[in-house]
């Protein structure tokens, strides 16, 4: 058996996360009045900085996706940034350019590969604007996105808000409808108690907008990242949302912008996507512990049960299975892992087709693995992390360089 002291720290853990979705719930349903009050009149410049690696096709579906946008065209552009993709991603930039002349659309190329990090930064300096909204190049984006991020502001110790992400391609398998119950269940339910303080402590990178001074300010932090020497190039997401809580402002999940993604169809694409985003977390946490005073002095007690102990319930989940079969192999066996799989699945399964059209799936029978996955990545994706961290590439975006160079890209 584990040690108690173990055993302890993991269900308190536990416990928490399943106390954040009770809140959720609670929250939503009875006090509506937690919600930020959004000032629509209120339509400042926008500059929407798309960083791109390796994407094709997708970048130019992406911005067209945000030229049908209602916010003022006058108002707002799109400042497209490719980091030495070995793919036809700029050109397909180029041509959206030419296409949608209905926005402002500027295009830029690193002088060598960056990663995201920054790569956004490369693209923020070509931009004056009041607004800063960092997308993933590969997201289809709701027409009144922009205008929802923007109306967020008008509390003015909000610094970053972020939107909802769905899934766009949640039949593919049962590997996309588990991917579909955790984005659902994370936005819909997980982050609503961070909102409520205005203390979301991960804003996704599919749709991050950000007040212009604060993002210059934080900027030397985002190029200085580095793990030991080796300079971290992934998680700038989660990474600004920290810097924005510890500089005092607030941060928040608007649910009313939209935007939709498509997730990896298949193991290994979603193993590399789900092993980059643990390393940022387990940098994040690590981060968290180094400066844990500034923290509990600074921060609500909901961001930091939410920064230490999530990342925290991970590692000793892995600890206690470890002891455990080393002590006792069958220790875990019977049937209440199935048993409770397909019990969570049914009510996952319910919640899913009432409550979001776009994230309805077709097989209710998929979501039983929705908790499979949960032990997996706690049990295997974190001490993988953890031997890792000084990756420092794209993840799933990574390809071969051609034999043959595509056509000239000199503009």
């Amino acid at each position: 058996m584990a040690p108690i002291l173990l055993w302890l720290v993991m269900v308190l853990c536990l416990l928490i996360s399943v106390v954040k979705y009770i809140m959720g719930i609670i929250l939503k349903v009875a006090f509506p009045s937690t919600k930020i009050k959004k000032d629509y009149s209120y339509q400042p410049r926008v500059s929407v900085l798309m960083p791109c690696f390796n994407e094709g096709k997708t970048v130019y579906e992406t911005i067209e996706s945000i030229s049908k946008s209602k916010y003022p065209s006058d108002r707002f552009e799109v400042i497209a940034q490719d980091d030495c993709s070995v793919d036809d991603s700029y050109e397909w930039m180029l041509k959206a350019q030419r296409d949608f002349t209905n926005i402002r659309i500027r295009t830029g190329k690193n002088a060598v590969n960056s990663g995201k990090a920054r790569t956004v930064c490369n693209a923020l300096e070509l931009s004056n604007a009041e607004v800063i909204i960092s997308i993933d190049s590969d997201c289809i984006f709701h027409e009144d996105a922009i205008t929802e991020l923007t109306a967020c502001f008008s509390e003015p110790r909000v610094g970053s808000v972020g939107g909802r992400v769905g899934v766009r391609n949640p039949n593919d398998s049962v590997i996309t409808a588990i991917q579909a119950v955790i984005y659902y269940s994370a936005f819909q339910l997980y982050k609503v108690p961070e909102n409520w303080t205005r203390s979301v402590c991960c804003i996704s990178g599919c749709l991050f907008a950000i007040r212009r001074d604060l993002l210059s300010e934080i900027e030397p932090a985002i190029r200085a990242r580095h793990w030991f020497g080796i300079p971290v190039n992934q998680g700038e997401d989660r990474f600004l949302t920290h810097q924005t809580l510890l500089r005092g402002y607030g941060t928040y999940i608007n649910n009313d912008a939209l935007c939709w993604t498509t997730v990896p169809n298949n193991i290994s694409v979603l193993f590399k996507q789900q092993l980059r985003w643990r390393r940022s977390i387990v940098r994040d946490f690590f981060y968290t512990l180094r400066t844990l005073p500034q923290h509990v002095w600074k921060l609500h007690p909901n961001t930091v049960f939410t920064l230490v102990l999530t990342p925290l319930g991970a590692i000793v989940a892995f600890l206690v299975v470890l002891t455990m079969l080393s002590s006792d192999p069958l220790a875990w066996a019977g049937p209440l892992p199935l048993v409770g799989a397909l019990g969570i699945g049914a009510v996952l399964t319910w919640v899913i087709k009432k409550y979001s059209s776009r994230e309805a799936l077709a097989n209710p029978l998929a979501f039983g693995a929705y908790v499979a996955w949960s032990m997996v990545s706690s049990l295997l994706l974190t001490p993988l992390a953890l031997c890792t961290m000084d990756s420092a590439d794209w993840g799933t975006r990574t390809k071969e360089e051609p034999e043959v160079p595509l056509g000239n890209t000199a503009h």
